[in-house]
């Protein structure tokens, strides 16, 4: 069966998609223009309050190069705004 699957970041660990169809998967990878790293099959075992039982998992390991970028630029930023107001020297604080 092709449902249960992740699509997750391969850099953060971040889920994207959870526990969607297997084409919806590959439809938002390319939307996104992901590149597959890696993919991984896991059985897990549910509690008796989820039924009991086995379901298995199709992890999709996803480098998504604009997420990167922007996590990039992000870093920069802080990096930036903690040279401007020098919080290690107390920079930036509210003084009464």
């Amino acid at each position: 069966m092709d449902l249960n699957v992740d699509v997750i970041d391969n850099e953060t660990g971040e889920i994207y998609r959870e526990g969607v169809l297997l084409a919806d998967a590959h439809l938002f990878i390319a939307k996104e223009n992901g590149k597959i790293v890696q993919q991984e099959v896991n059985t897990v075992h549910l509690d008796e309050i989820d039924g009991g039982g086995e379901i298995q998992v199709h992890d999709i390991y996803v480098d998504f190069p604009e997420e990167k970028l922007k996590r990039e630029l992000s870093a920069g930023a802080i990096i930036r705004a903690r040279e401007f107001w020098q919080y290690e020297n107390g920079g930036g604080q509210v003084r009464k």
